[in-house]
C-alpha cells in the first residue's frame, strides 16, 4: 500500500474492528526487531519507505498475533503532535540462523517478520528542526523473560528518530541506519560470546552504539494493538495526546539494568564503535535488552533508532578451547609471545604451526587475521582431532612482500576456531617478525631492433621483440608506450605481458598511407618490477617511421570533345535527347586504380545517369549514359550538372588523384507565338487554299504542349474539334459565312475569326 499526505487512512469504524479482534489475541510473542526509514531518492512518486522487523517467537507465540498488517504513528517530537498513521503491510517471513546451523535448539527458533509501505514526505509537514519520529506498540513479551516483571503483560515501543528534510536547517536527505540480521544464537553460562548488533548507515553517517532500557510504551494484555491517537476506541474519543511519547520503560528485576541485563563476570554491553556485543554470563534464563544507534552527521546527531532483541543462556556442554602453537624451524621451543623473530625476505617464508584439542572428533579451523598478506597459504586450513592427544600441524606462508616498505617490525596474527556450540571457542596467536629487506637491483629492457630504429614502406610489415630481465627474479611487467599518441590507433600491437625473472612480447606495426604524415613515432618499452610496493623501471626507446612508395600520379580524360555540353530537350513528339561517353584512366606506374565519379550536389542514379565504378589494374573505361526529361528543369528554361571523374592510385604521395570535369547543359526548345493564322478559306476543289490550317504553330516543348483546336459558328455551336495540331478543316457542309475559331496550348490560347466562301 501507497500513502501520499494529508490523507488519513483510517476512519473509525476501521479501527474500531481492528482493536476488537486485536484485543483478543494478546498471546506471548514478541522478541523483537526495529523500524527502518529509507530515502528514495526522485526516481519514484514516493520519497521514502518506512520498515518495520519484527522478530516473532515461533515455538511459544501464538499464530494469531502475526498480524496481516501494522499501524506505525510519525509525529513532531519537538511537541509530540501526531502527523499521521501508516498502514505497513507484510511482506513475508523468514527464520533466522544461526551462526552454527547444528547448534539449533528446538525450543529456541525465531522467525523474522517484515512490513513495509512507500510513502510520500511533504516538505511543509515534515520542515520542524528538532525532528521527527516513528513508533509502533504491541504487547506482549515472552512470558518466560527473567529480568523484567510480569513479561507476560509488559508491551514493546520500536522508536526511531528522523531529522527535517532539507532547507530546515539540515545537511541534506536521510536513511536510518540499518541493523544487520541477527542470529539466533544462545549464550553458554561462564564462556565469553560475541554477538554481531552492528548496523550500516546508507549515507556513511557516523554511528554510536550505547545500552539502554527498553521501552514498553502504552500496550497491555488487555489492549495488545492500542488505537491510535485522534481515533475512536468502541466509540470513546481517544486522548490524542495519551499514545505519543515519552514512552514508559518495561520494568526491571531488582539486580538488572541497562547496564546488566544479562549479568555475570562480564554483563552484556556493547561496543559504542563497532555494535558488537559482548558478555561472560554466571546464569541461566531469557535475557531481554535493548541497544540504540545514534547517527552523527558533522559532529551532529541527527537520528536514532532502537532494536530490542532477547538472549537465552542455557549450561552448555563442556567445550574446551583449542590451542595454537608455532615453532620456528631448527628450534626445539615453541615461539613465545612478545619475541621478536628476525626473517630474511629472499627465503621462503613459512611457520610451522601446531594445534591441540583436549575435546575429541572436533573440527577447528586456522584462519589469517593479519589483514591482506601476499602469498598467503594455510596449509591445511582445517583440521580434525582424533583423540584428546592429538597434535595436529599445519604451514602458514606469506609472500616476501609482507613487511612492506616500512623497515618496522610487524605483527602477525593467526586465530584458530572449533566448531563448538553455540559460537566456536578460538585461540589467538600474534607473532612478532623482523623481515631484513633483500637488495632490489633495476630491471633491464631491450629489443631487437637494430640500432633501434627503421623506416617502413606502406604495405610491408616490420616485427621485432621487446624483452625483460630482472637480476632478483622478480615478477615484473613489459609494455609499450607511444610518446604522444596512441600505440593502437597508429596500427601498431603490443600486448602488455608480466612473468617471473624474465618476460617478451613481439611487437608489429603494417603502416597504412594515414601513418605517413608523421614524420617520427617514438615507442618506449617499458620493464618494471613489482616487488613489496618499491617498483624500479628501465625503458627502452625505439624511433619507427613510415614511408610510401615512389609514384606518379594517374590521369583521367573523357571521349568528349568539350568538357561542357549543351543538351537541348526536344519537342515532346520528337526522339529524346541522349548524352554519351567513355571516361578513361591510366596510371604511368601501372598501379591500380580506382575510378569513380560525383556529382556536385546531385546523386547519379537517382538523376537517371548511368555510370560503373572501376577497380583494376589500368587502363580502366566506364561508360556514361543519360537521357535527361523535362522532369529536370523544374519549370527552368535550363539547368546545369557538374560531374567530377577521379582517378585514385591510393599511393602515400600528395598527388595520387586526378580530376577531369564535365559539364551538362540541359535546355527546352524555345517556342515563338508570333504565328500567322490565314483568316479566308474556299473549299471549291480548285486545290487552292481548300482547307482552314495553321501550319505555322510551335512545336511541343516542356512547358507548352498542344491540347486542341475548335471552330464554332456565329450562334457558339462547335463545328469542329481536334486534338492533331497539323490539322485542316475543309468547311464540310456548314454555309459559307464568319467562323470563330480557338487553338489552345497549355498556357496560351490562340483565337481569331475565319472566313468560309463558296
Amino acid at each position: 500500500m501507497k500513502h501520499n499526505y494529508p490523507t488519513r487512512h483510517w476512519n473509525g469504524l476501521m479501527l474500531c474492528l481492528m482493536v476488537l479482534f486485536s484485543s483478543s489475541v494478546f498471546a506471548t510473542h514478541i522478541v523483537g526487531g526495529e523500524l527502518e526509514l529509507r530515502y528514495l531518492g526522485t526516481a519514484t512518486a514516493y520519497s521514502h519507505r518506512i520498515s518495520l522487523n519484527l522478530y516473532f517467537d515461533d515455538v511459544n507465540g501464538n499464530p494469531g498475533a502475526d498480524d496481516a498488517s501494522v499501524v506505525v504513528s510519525i509525529f513532531r517530537k519537538r511537541d509530540n503532535t501526531l502527523i499521521d498513521n501508516v498502514e505497513l503491510l507484510r511482506q513475508g517471513s523468514t527464520l533466522i540462523d544461526y551462526t552454527v546451523p547444528a547448534c539449533s535448539l528446538p525450543s529456541l527458533r525465531t522467525r523474522l517478520i517484515r512490513y513495509t509501505t512507500d510513502i510520500g514526505f511533504p516538505p511543509a509537514l515534515f520542515n520542524d528542526p528538532a525532528g521527527y519520529y516513528i513508533v509502533w506498540q504491541r504487547c506482549c513479551r515472552n512470558n518466560i523473560i527473567t529480568n523484567i516483571r510480569t513479561p507476560q503483560q509488559s508491551g514493546d515501543a520500536f522508536y526511531l528518530e528522523f531529522p527535517a528534510l532539507p532547507g530546515s536547517g539540515t545537511t541534506g536527505f536521510n536513511s536510518s541506519p540499518v541493523f544487520n540480521v541477527v542470529k539466533g544464537d544462545y549464550v553458554c553460562i561462564d564462556k565469553p560470546f560475541i554477538f554481531d548488533f552492528s548496523a550500516k548507515d546508507p549515507d556513511g553517517d557516523s554511528l554510536s552504539y550505547a545500552m539502554v532500557t527498553p521501552y514498553n510504551g502504552f500496550s497491555s494484555s488487555t489492549n495488545p494493538n492500542p488505537a491510535q491517537p485522534g481515533s475512536t476506541q468502541l466509540g470513546i474519543p481517544v486522548n490524542p495526546i495519551y499514545y505519543a511519547g515519552p514512552y514508559p520503560s518495561i520494568e526491571w528485576v531488582r539486580g538488572y539494568s541497562a547496564q546488566n541485563a544479562i549479568p555475570g563476570p562480564k554483563p552484556l554491553n556493547v561496543n559504542p564503535r563497532t555494535g558488537l556485543l559482548s558478555v561472560t554470563a554466571d546464569q541461566v534464563g531469557l535475557f531481554v535488552f535493548s541497544v540504540e544507534v545514534t547517527e552523527y552527521r558533522n559532529h551532529k546527531a541527527i537520528g536514532r533508532v532502537r532494536r530490542d532483541f532477547q538472549l537465552r543462556v542455557i549450561d552448555c556442554p563442556k567445550n574446551s578451547p583449542p590451542k595454537l602453537l608455532m615453532k620456528p624451524d631448527g628450534q626445539a621451543s615453541f615461539y613465545k609471545s612478545g619475541t621478536v623473530l628476525t626473517v630474511n625476505e629472499k627465503d621462503l617464508n613459512c611457520l610451522n604451526l601446531y594445534v591441540t584439542d583436549a575435546d575429541s572428533n572436533q573440527r577447528v579451523n586456522i584462519i589469517n587475521m593479519s589483514g591482506s598478506l601476499p602469498g598467503l597459504s594455510i596449509t591445511p586450513g582445517q583440521l580434525t582431532t582424533r583423540s584428546s592427544k592429538d597434535t595436529l600441524q599445519s604451514k602458514f606462508c606469506f609472500g616476501r612482500c609482507v613487511a612492506g616498505d616500512t623497515g618496522k617490525p610487524i605483527t602477525l596474527i593467526l586465530r584458530v576456531t572449533d566448531e563448538g556450540c553455540p559460537q566456536g571457542l578460538s585461540d589467538t596467536l600474534s607473532i612478532r617478525l623482523n623481515i631484513i629487506a633483500d637488495k632490489n637491483n633495476k630491471p633491464v629492457a631491450t629489443t631487437n631492433l637494430p640500432g633501434g630504429q627503421t623506416t617502413i614502406t606502406v604495405g610491408q610489415s616490420l616485427s621485432f621483440t621487446a624483452f625483460g630481465k630482472d637480476p632478483d627474479n622478480d615478477q615484473i611487467t613489459i609494455q609499450a608506450v607511444g610518446r604522444g599518441f596512441d600505440i593502437a590507433k597508429a596500427g601498431m600491437v603490443f600486448t602488455p605481458k608480466s612473468g617471473t625473472g624474465t618476460v617478451s612480447n613481439a611487437f608489429s606495426w603494417k603502416p597504412t598511407c594515414s601513418q605517413t604524415t608523421k614524420p617520427n613515432y617514438t615507442v618506449d618499452f617499458v620493464v618494471t618490477d613489482t616487488r613489496c610496493g618499491a617498483n624500479l623501471r628501465d625503458t627502452v626507446t625505439v624511433n619507427l617511421s613510415a614511408q610510401g612508395l615512389p609514384s606518379q600520379p594517374p590521369t583521367i580524360q573523357t571521349t568528349l570533345p568539350k568538357p561542357i555540353v549543351t543538351v537541348v530537350l526536344p519537342p515532346g513528339d520528337s526522339n529524346p535527347a541522349t548524352i554519351s561517353f567513355d571516361v578513361l584512366a591510366n596510371d604511368p606506374d601501372r598501379d591500380t586504380l580506382r575510378l569513380t565519379a560525383t556529382g556536385r550536389g546531385f546523386d547519379l542514379k537517382q538523376t537517371g545517369m548511368t555510370f560503373t565504378n572501376k577497380f583494376g589494374k589500368p587502363t580502366l573505361s566506364s561508360a556514361f549514359g543519360w537521357q535527361p526529361d523535362c522532369s529536370l528543369l523544374k519549370g527552368r528554361d535550363s539547368t546545369t550538372f557538374v560531374l567530377d571523374f577521379v582517378a585514385d592510385d591510393r599511393a602515400c604521395q600528395p598527388r595520387h588523384t586526378d580530376t577531369t570535369t564535365v559539364t551538362v547543359i540541359v535546355k527546352q526548345l524555345p517556342i515563338t507565338f508570333d504565328v500567322n493564322i490565314p483568316n479566308v478559306f474556299t473549299p471549291n476543289g480548285d486545290g487552292h487554299n481548300d482547307f482552314f490550317t495553321a501550319p505555322g504553330l510551335p512545336p511541343n516543348n516542356c512547358d507548352e504542349q498542344f491540347v486542341q483546336a475548335e471552330v464554332v459558328n456565329r450562334w457558339g455551336r462547335s463545328v469542329y474539334t481536334t486534338r492533331d495540331r497539323t490539322f485542316s478543316w475543309d468547311g464540310q457542309d456548314q454555309p459559307a459565312g464568319v467562323y470563330y475559331y480557338a487553338i489552345y496550348y497549355t498556357r496560351h490560347t490562340y483565337k481569331g475569326t475565319v472566313t468560309l466562301i463558296r
